[in-house]
């Protein structure tokens, strides 16, 4: 296997499935936060994230486990080992949500509000689904087989949007919604099992695997930082503005960390196939790529998504506005911060692929752990009294936190740094491209599309000059324009050529 052309093979595949995400996301939230009013989209919102959490504690560690050990085993050549562990992490996965789902039924059924047991208890029932299906997609990512995971998402978001618009046309309550998206995840689930079969076809007579010493050590703290990850970056301080503050600020803070998050979805394209790149040169004893691959990819999300945090923050008033309404304006201060934090995030996420897949079983661990203090702490001290504006400093000081730790983790124990002279230029070149753009937007609203678009351009204009003069772009960058925009038409013309000769 070529680990380079995988990747960039399965960073094609992330990057068109994601681009589809971000699309389909974004309209799926402006008709649910259209057609559901602010106070019932803090509802939803509510246990959205209660559905987050519990797919969290329900999955633990077995699906990102899943990618390392498959990944490593096919690089090796043992398919039949690759089987096997799906296969084990597939028995333990349904033990782990069944316990998952026994205990938190109850507990939502007698002690949620009248109006939220409903769906909450709609969204418990689909816990096997998600977590099956977690399954079979990450057994296909360790695979490298990112375009039919990419192909199945796709028609998973196509349905689960038609979905939500027939259910607002209909005027369909939260817990009607809810179910109809359950088909979707059953569909969902079946394909991708179908398709993971078929991958693993020579392989499906193959016995589970016997997991190792070292596999059950590295699975436990794996877990553990899997769950405690989601309270520090998946909208913990929810809970409190459930107990502290009104069903509107919950819609509010959604669904600014709900923009801020989707627009970095774009940077995350570098991080979505990393980790069965990063296990594959692990499993063949590469440290020197391993380390090449680390800081490229840290280079890349920094220099995708500076601009758009940037351009994000300094445009939010008139996105927010135009794509929610007049109703959802206060969430718009809430929107750049949240996109900085985002960023922050998206470069974390190449330090978490890296430390997963050399098993490391500390750093990751104590990062989390810490960052959920800060994060819990400082959501309980300051949401009662600042509602939104606590749950922002609650959350980017857990993000802080963890960030840093973890690139510190990564230089001092496994001798890999990250490029901090880049790091610097990108931060510059990002506060120049803010204050362009806020001061060509002025005091717009989304009312006047045309100019935030032609604030919004230049800003990426004068970003891209910068770059260029601070050599963050230089002629590697190009030569990586130019290669894939050749290999892209060249493909395509090979794919007209065949459809032609049919």
């Amino acid at each position: 296997m070529n680990i380079h052309r995988a990747l960039m093979r399965n960073t094609a595949w992330y990057g068109l499935v994601t681009a589809v995400g971000l699309v389909s996301g974004l309209v799926m939230s402006v008709v649910l936060a259209r057609g559901l009013g602010p106070t019932l989209m803090g509802e939803l919102s509510y246990v959205l994230w209660a559905e987050r959490t519990l797919t969290a504690v329900a999955t633990l560690g077995f699906t990102f486990a899943t990618v390392r050990y498959t990944a490593e085993a096919l690089a090796r050549g043992e398919g039949d080992l690759a089987w096997g562990v799906v296969r084990r992490f597939m028995r333990r996965q349904i033990v782990a949500t069944a316990i998952t789902t026994a205990v938190a039924l109850p507990l939502a059924l007698a002690f949620a509000p009248d109006h939220l047991r409903g769906p909450l208890a709609v969204v418990i029932s689909t816990l096997f689904l998600v977590t099956i299906e977690g399954i079979y997609s990450h057994a296909l990512q360790g695979a490298q087989r990112y375009d039919i995971t990419a192909r199945t998402s796709t028609i998973k978001m196509a349905l689960q949007l038609l979905v939500a618009s027939l259910a607002i046309h209909y005027g369909a309550g939260i817990t009607a919604l809810l179910a109809g998206m359950t088909v979707t995840l059953v569909i969902s689930t079946l394909l991708q099992r179908h398709r993971a079969r078929a991958v693993y076809r020579e392989s499906l007579s193959a016995p589970p695997a016997m997991l190792g010493a070292e596999a059950r050590a590295f699975l436990v703290p794996l877990s553990i930082v899997a769950v405690l990850d989601v309270i520090v970056w998946d909208r913990s301080e929810v809970f409190f503005l459930g107990l502290y503050a009104s069903s509107e600020d919950i819609a509010y803070y959604s669904l600014a960390f709900g923009l801020a998050t989707r627009i970095m979805i774009i940077p995350g394209i570098v991080v979505g196939a990393l980790l069965p790149a990063f296990s594959a040169l692990h499993g063949q004893g590469a440290p020197e790529e391993f380390r090449s691959l680390y800081r490229t990819a840290l280079r890349y999300v920094g220099l995708v998504g500076v601009p758009l945090a940037a351009i994000v923050a300094a445009l939010a008033p008139g996105l927010v506005v135009w794509l929610y309404g007049d109703a959802y304006l206060p969430a718009a201060p809430l929107v750049g911060i949240m996109c900085a934090v985002s960023l922050l995030s998206a470069m974390r996420g190449v330090a978490w692929a890296a430390l997963r897949a050399v098993g490391d079983r500390r750093c990751a661990l104590t990062a989390t752990a810490v960052a959920a203090v800060v994060n819990l702490g400082l959501a309980a001290l300051l949401i009662p009294g600042w509602t939104t504006r606590g749950a922002v400093i609650a959350n980017t000081a857990a993000q802080l936190t963890a960030s840093i730790w973890v690139f510190v983790g990564m230089a001092r124990l496994h001798r890999i740094d990250v490029p901090v002279l880049d790091f610097a230029k990108l931060a510059l070149a990002g506060v120049l491209t803010l204050l362009v753009t806020a001061g060509l937007a002025g005091d717009v609203h989304g009312h006047d599309i045309v100019r935030l678009a032609l604030a919004g351009g230049a800003g990426l204009v004068v970003y891209a000059l910068a770059c260029v003069a601070s050599r963050l772009v230089g002629a590697r960058e190009w030569d990586f324009i130019t290669t894939s925009t050749r290999r892209l038409l060249a493909a395509r013309a090979g794919a007209t050529t065949t459809t032609t000769s049919l």
